[in-house]
């Protein structure tokens, strides 16, 4: 016997409802097996389609009236028989994996992709970094000089300093050499006019 099952709901597409019913087709042992999304007057539904015996189908249906997705929003149940082919539950496993996949693909390129922007990025900032760092050297280098100009000036202001305190030392020696050549003359004139008075 061939049962096909309509799910209908605002929520019953990408909450995992083909594979919560294929567990139940595994355990009930049937070996044919088939679930597919589609839309229907703006709602979503899955469409199962069963093959079994009589009480396979019967404890499918009950399952299905009674069980859904934890995620998953129904609203109506419809069964009717169905004269068409069902694929093998093996077949339909396999389908399961392959649709994973298709699925699966197109997230691996978008990561890909991000990852590609991303290290594209992080090349320009390390760049960017690398002329940071060349202007930091030239600074660095330009500092440098200047910390050595510094440096011979401090040296020069050091040797013109001891210059000038050898010049002043001169100069101190010169008029206190003059200064007391002079005070020893206004000392013999004093001397000589207290000679003259009588003093």
């Amino acid at each position: 016997m061939k049962l096909r099952t309509k799910i209908t709901g605002s929520k019953v597409h990408e909450v995992g409802y083909g594979v919560f019913l294929l567990r139940k087709a595994l355990e009930l042992g049937v070996e044919r097996f088939n679930a597919y999304n589609m839309k229907e007057d703006g709602s979503q539904v899955l469409v199962a389609l069963f093959d079994g015996d009589k009480d396979q189908i019967a404890a499918f249906q009950e399952f299905v009236r009674e069980n859904k997705p934890e995620d998953a929003e129904v609203s109506d149940r419809v069964f009717e028989n169905y004269e068409g082919y069902v694929i093998g539950i093996v077949d339909y496993m396999h389908l399961i994996q392959v649709e994973q996949l298709s699925k699966g693909v197109p997230a691996i390129l978008s990561i890909d992709r991000k990852q590609d922007k991303m290290l594209e990025k992080q090349d320009n900032m390390l760049e960017k970094q690398d002329k940071m760092l060349e202007k930091q050297d030239n600074m660095l280098e330009k500092q440098d000089k200047m910390l050595e100009k510094q440096d011979n000036m401090l040296e020069k202001l050091e040797e013109t300093k001891t210059e000038i305190v050898g010049e002043i030392r001169e100069l101190r020696w010169d008029l206190k050499s003059y200064l007391d050549e002079r005070l020893a003359r206004i000392e013999s004139d004093v001397a000589h006019i207290k000679a003259k008075i009588g003093l």
